[in-house]
C-alpha cells in the first residue's frame, strides 16, 4: 500500500521545520490535521503494519511464479575402465517443461552423444488433465486465494490507520480538554482569591465576622487543589499525544499549543440508515470477512476437483536418428493414464472440511454485519445525545454565571454570606467544566461513528491508496 499524498506531507515538513529550530524552545503549535499527518508519517506502529501488504503480495508472486517454464541441462563423460574410452551413454542432454493453467503440461528433450555427435534424439510430449486438475479454475483457484489474502492484508492496514487517526484525535482533543480546564480552574482561583481578599477587606470594617473567611479561603485551597491535579493530567495527555504522533526533533518535555478549537454541531446528523448503509460497505472488518468468504469458495473448488479421479491424455512425438536422419516420420505415441483411490477417505475429509469453514465463514461474516448495524446505530444515538448536550451545558453555564452575580451582589450589600458565594463558585465551576466536557464528548462521539461506519480516513482527507474491493474471482 503506498504512503499518503507525499505533497501533503512535504508541506506539513515545511511548515513544522522552523518549530523545531533553534529558536523554537521545545514548542509545538499543532492544528488537528497536522497532528494526524504527522502520525500518518513517523508512527512506528503504522511503519510496521504498512510492510504486511507487501509480505503477502510475495506469496502471491511466488504462485504466479508456478507457470513459469522450468529449464533442465545436462553433459556426463563415463569412460569404459576395459577399454578407457567413453561409453555411449555419454553426451549432453537439455529439456524444457511449462505448466498451464488449463492443466495442461508441456515439455520437450533433446540429446546428443559424445561419442558419435550425429547421434540425437529429440522428443516432446503435451499431458491434458481431463478430470482432476482439469480447467482454469482449481488450477488458478491458489492465485487467486493469495490475491484475496494481500487485498485482505491492505483492509487491515486500513483499519489499523483508521484506529491510530482515532486515537491521535482522541488524545488531540483530551489535551484540548485539560488544557481548557486549566485555565477554567485559573480563573476559578483567582476569583476565590479575590472573594478572599474582598472578605478580609470586609471583616476589618466590621461588615462580617471572621468565620465568614474561613470558607473563602477553603475554596481557594479546593481550587488549588483541582489546578495541581489537572495540571498532572496535562502533563500526562500532552506525552500521550506526542506518543502517537512522534513529531521529528521533539522531546517528551515539548510544550504543545494546539491552535484547533471544538465547533459546535452543524445541523442534525445524517439519518441512521445513511451511516449504516456506508458502514455495510466501508468497514475494512466487514470486507476483510467478505473476501474470507470468497477465499472459501475457492478452497471448496480445490477439495471438489480433489474428488476426482486423474485422467490424464497423453501425446508423445520423438525422433532418434542422425542430424540427417531427423527430417523423416517421427515416432508419434498417444494413451490415456488413469490413477483411482477407491474411497478417497482423505479427499473427501478435505472436502467436508472445508464445507464447515465456508458456512462457518458465512455465518460470522452475517454475524459481524448485524454487530456493525448495531454499533453504528448505537454510535448515532450517542452522537444525537451529545449535541443535546452541547446546547444545555452552556445554558446551564450561563445561568450559573448569573446566579453567582446576583449571590456576589447580595454578599456585597451583607444579604448573602461568604458560603453562599463559595457555593455559587463551584456551581458555576461546575457548568464551566461541564459545558468543555459537552463539547469533547460531542466531537469524541462523531469520532467513534465515523470509525465504526469506516469512513474516518477518507472524511479527515487521508488517503490510503489501493484499498478498493478487489473483482470476485469467479
Amino acid at each position: 500500500m503506498r504512503p499518503l499524498r507525499r505533497p501533503a506531507l512535504l508541506a506539513l515538513a515545511g511548515l513544522l521545520a522552523p518549530l523545531f529550530g533553534a529558536g523554537s524552545e521545545g514548542s509545538l503549535s499543532l492544528s488537528l490535521r497536522e497532528a494526524l499527518l504527522l502520525a500518518m508519517e513517523h508512527s512506528s506502529s503504522l511503519k510496521v503494519e504498512r510492510l504486511n501488504p507487501e509480505i503477502f503480495r510475495t506469496f502471491e508472486l511466488a504462485e504466479q511464479a508456478a507457470g513459469d517454464p522450468h529449464l533442465e541441462a545436462s553433459a556426463a563423460q563415463t569412460w569404459n575402465p576395459e577399454t578407457g574410452g567413453p561409453v555411449p551413454a555419454s553426451g549432453v542432454a537439455a529439456g524444457l517443461s511449462l505448466s498451464l493453467p488449463t492443466g495442461t503440461s508441456l515439455s520437450g528433450s533433446a540429446s546428443a552423444s559424445w561419442q558419435d555427435p550425429q547421434a540425437v534424439s529429440m522428443d516432446a510430449a503435451l499431458t491434458q488433465s481431463l478430470l482432476r486438475g482439469a480447467g482454469t479454475a482449481v488450477n488458478l483457484a491458489r492465485l487467486r486465494q493469495a490475491r484475496l489474502d494481500t487485498f485482505a492484508s491492505r483492509y487491515g492496514l486500513q483499519d489499523f490507520a483508521a484506529s491510530l487517526a482515532a486515537q491521535v484525535e482522541s488524545a488531540y482533543w483530551k489535551l484540548y480538554l485539560v488544557q481548557r480546564q486549566q485555565a477554567i480552574y485559573r480563573e476559578s482561583l483567582a476569583l476565590a482569591e479575590r472573594q478572599v481578599a474582598e472578605t478580609e477587606v470586609r471583616i476589618r470594617v466590621g461588615k462580617l465576622a471572621e468565620i465568614e473567611l474561613a470558607a473563602a479561603r477553603a475554596e481557594v485551597a479546593s481550587r488549588q487543589d483541582a489546578l495541581a491535579t489537572n495540571e498532572m493530567q496535562g502533563h500526562i495527555a500532552r506525552q500521550n499525544l506526542l506518543l502517537l504522533i512522534n513529531p521529528p526533533g521533539s522531546g517528551w518535555d515539548t510544550r504543545v499549543e494546539l491552535t484547533d478549537q471544538p465547533a459546535p454541531p452543524q445541523g442534525p446528523l445524517d439519518a441512521v440508515q445513511a451511516h449504516v448503509e456506508l458502514g455495510l460497505r466501508l468497514r475494512p472488518d466487514l470486507n476483510q470477512a467478505r473476501l474470507e468468504v470468497q477465499r472459501g469458495e475457492l478452497e471448496l473448488i480445490v477439495t471438489r476437483n480433489g474428488l476426482l479421479p486423474k485422467l490424464d491424455l497423453v501425446l508423445q512425438i520423438g525422433k532418434l536418428g542422425t542430424m540427417s536422419s531427423l527430417a523423416g516420420n517421427p515416432e508419434l505415441a498417444a494413451g490415456l493414464s488413469l490413477e483411482y483411490a477407491p474411497g478417497a477417505r482423505a479427499a473427501r475429509a478435505l472436502d467436508q472440511r472445508a464445507r464447515l469453514e465456508s458456512r462457518r465463514t458465512q455465518e460470522a461474516l452475517r454475524n459481524l454485519e448485524r454487530l456493525a448495524e448495531s454499533q453504528i446505530r448505537s454510535a448515532h444515538l450517542e452522537a444525537q445525545y451529545a449535541a443535546v448536550r452541547v446546547g444545555t451545558t452552556a445554558t446551564l453555564r450561563v445561568l450559573q454565571e448569573e446566579k453567582l452575580r446576583a449571590e456576589t451582589e447580595k454578599f456585597r450589600v451583607g444579604s448573602s454570606t461568604s458560603y453562599l458565594v463559595a457555593q455559587a463558585q463551584r456551581d458555576l465551576l461546575a457548568s464551566q467544566l461541564a459545558e468543555a466536557q459537552a463539547a469533547v464528548d460531542y466531537l469524541s462521539a462523531v469520532l467513534n461513528l465515523y470509525l465504526l461506519e469506516g469512513s474516518l480516513l477518507e472524511r479527515r482527507g487521508l488517503s490510503l491508496a489501493e484499498a478498493a474491493t478487489p473483482a470476485s474471482p469467479r
